[in-house]
């Protein structure tokens, strides 16, 4: 996928899209939903380490980033005519998503033509789930097993916003903030995955905080997390379907444009996350009747 031209002569703002377009493309794969560590290379520039392969109860994500300007209505209205919205999610939980600004939606194997634009795909190129893909896509591949956790990170760190969460009734004043899409795999059967999706703001100075475990409290780094329980949505997917998140135009003020949305360059700019389910090790009995 082409990265559009960032429009932003502003050296700051070009410094940290370059960065936030560095921690979107990890070139480390992850594994359980952690990340793999560097190791040493030979002069040629190549591991002494033979790479890592995902497991046989794996599950293949690709999760691609796009961003335009703000106001492009390719992003911000004309995709979401073309994307099935309805059943994603149930009715309650969409409603509840459109009322905080968000837009959640599932396509198949043949993407409508406005995503297929944004995405950048081509008819000369297919992967194994049989759907054309762009060389040149920003995103990072994930391989997780049933009950894996992978982060996703939306959006730009914003110096402060002023937000109302979920369940309260006034707005709060958060520095340093930026929405992250906590993801939770769950396998059903071959072909199938169940998604659980999490909405968070991780905001304020990173440092050491204790965190709930299993049996006790340990000490983890890291910043304060605002998590979106009310947010929180499923969706079951089978192999070669995308799901789409985003904000759409009429999400101006609201939560989701805290996440999809970052107003704070020169010329504002406007994300996409999508998330598609690429491949599956198929799991055989050893025996069977």
């Amino acid at each position: 996928m082409p990265v559009p031209s960032p429009g932003i002569h502003n050296v700051n703002d070009h410094l940290r899209r370059r960065d936030f377009l560095r921690a979107m493309v990890p070139f480390a794969l992850s594994l359980c939903g952690c990340q793999t560590s560097v190791t040493n290379t030979t002069p040629d520039g190549e591991s002494f380490l033979p790479p890592l392969r995902p497991g046989m109860d794996t599950v293949q994500l690709d999760i691609v980033y796009v961003e335009r300007d703000a106001e492009d209505p390719l992003l911000s209205q004309l995709v979401w005519d073309d994307i099935d919205q309805v059943g994603t999610v149930d009715l309650k939980t969409r409603s509840k998503l459109r009322e905080y600004g968000f837009r959640v939606g599932l396509v198949g194997m043949t993407p409508p033509r406005t995503l297929q634009r944004l995405l950048g795909l081509k008819n000369d190129l297919t992967d194994a789930a049989g759907t054309s893909r762009h060389t040149d896509l920003i995103g990072r591949r994930t391989f997780l097993p049933s009950g894996g956790t992978t982060s996703i990170q939306t959006s730009l760190p914003a110096p402060q916003v002023k937000v109302q969460l979920p369940g309260s009734d006034q707005e709060k004043v958060l520095e340093n903030a930026h929405g992250v899409l906590q993801a939770e795999l769950e396998r059903l059967q071959d072909g199938w995955v169940r998604l659980h999706l999490m909405p968070e703001i991780h905001h304020g100075l990173a440092q050491l905080r204790p965190v709930a475990g299993r049996t006790e409290f340990q000490y983890e780094g890291g910043q304060h997390i605002e998590q979106l329980r009310d947010l929180e949505f499923t969706v079951t997917m089978n192999v070669g379907e995308m799901l789409v998140i985003s904000a759409d135009s009429s999400s101006a003020g609201k939560l989701g444009e805290t996440f999809f949305v970052n107003r704070n360059a020169q010329r504002p700019r406007r994300y996409m996350v999508a998330i598609r389910l690429t491949d599956m090790k198929k799991i055989h009995p050893l025996y069977e009747e």
